[in-house]
């Protein structure tokens, strides 16, 4: 016995029908699961903070600090060892007494990347000298880290990965024959090199 013709046709549009619905609804179903899993992705403890200034502490105070990450392009002695590296500014606003602030540089795991820097200050000023990888003035200190990232690549995925801590910057003083105090810290923030 044979089907009438209009009787396949219809059949097949129900199955067409029915399949479509069902993709459309595994479609809907899909984008909803994604915009979900997207809203949830966590965000980094150290991605962009930074503590408010001015950084007070044991008689030392900065009113403004800084940090970012410079292209080695053009600096001879650092293209050999990164194609960006990091730097921070700071100023001091005053400064009692004799001690030192602490420049150290933390890499996106937590690691101390390089040697702390010391800065000496006395009778309100920071005591200048200069080095291939700090500048000092009486009220300003630049300081670079010699290390960073190696290749534009690493730091191009650095900079769109939004769940990996930046790196930061910490600051401290430690007055003469006294404790060293933290006074704040803040990320190196990605940007176009």
């Amino acid at each position: 016995m044979q089907v009438p013709e209009q009787e396949k046709h219809n059949r097949m549009g129900r199955k067409d029908k029915i399949w479509g619905a069902a993709a459309l609804l595994i479609l809907a179903l899909g984008l909803v699961i994604f915009c979900n899993l997207f809203m949830q992705v966590p965000k980094s403890e150290w991605r962009d903070e930074s503590t408010p200034l001015s950084w007070k502490g044991s008689g030392v105070e900065i009113k403004n600090a800084e940090a970012a990450w410079k292209a080695a392009a053009g600096d001879a002695r650092m293209e050999l060892r990164a194609y960006c590296y990091p730097i921070c500014r700071i100023e001091l606003e005053e400064a009692t007494g004799e001690g030192t602030v602490i420049i150290r540089f933390l890499n996106d795991k937590g690691v101390q990347m390089g040697d702390r820097v010391y800065i000496a200050y006395k009778d309100g000023q920071f005591i200048p000298r200069q080095s291939n990888s700090m500048i000092i003035t009486a009220k300003e200190a630049t300081v670079r880290l010699e290390d960073g990232f190696l290749t534009k690549d690493e730091y191009i995925l650095h900079q769109l990965d939004q769940q990996a801590p930046l790196w930061r910057v910490e600051v401290a003083c430690r007055p003469e024959n006294g404790k060293q105090i933290k006074l704040g810290h803040l990320s190196i923030l990605p940007h176009d090199l």
